[in-house]
């Protein structure tokens, strides 16, 4: 199999699988906006000045909810791949 051949394949599974790059893309988002969330928390805390309570709410509730979302993404394409190989 030539390398534009594979390539030409993965995009078309791509391409086939918005609901599934929505998850992947939601769960980066909230993991990127969570960590940023953090490194505001900490850079307060040195400057010894309160953080607003969202930037707690969002790094407390973001972690959790973006890794749930990337593992669902990385099980719909586990599925996904399976069922495209005929394996499972």
């Amino acid at each position: 199999m030539s390398s534009t051949t594979s390539a030409a394949h993965g995009a078309h599974r791509r391409s086939g699988s918005r609901p599934a790059q929505a998850l992947l893309w939601s769960g980066v988002v909230t993991t990127a906006l969570s960590g940023i969330a953090l490194l505001v928390i900490l850079s307060l805390y040195f400057m010894e000045t309160d953080p607003h309570p969202a930037f707690y709410v969002a790094a407390l509730w973001g972690f959790p909810l973006g890794f749930a979302l990337l593992i669902a993404f990385l099980l719909l394409s586990v599925n996904r791949r399976r069922r495209g190989t005929g394996i499972g």
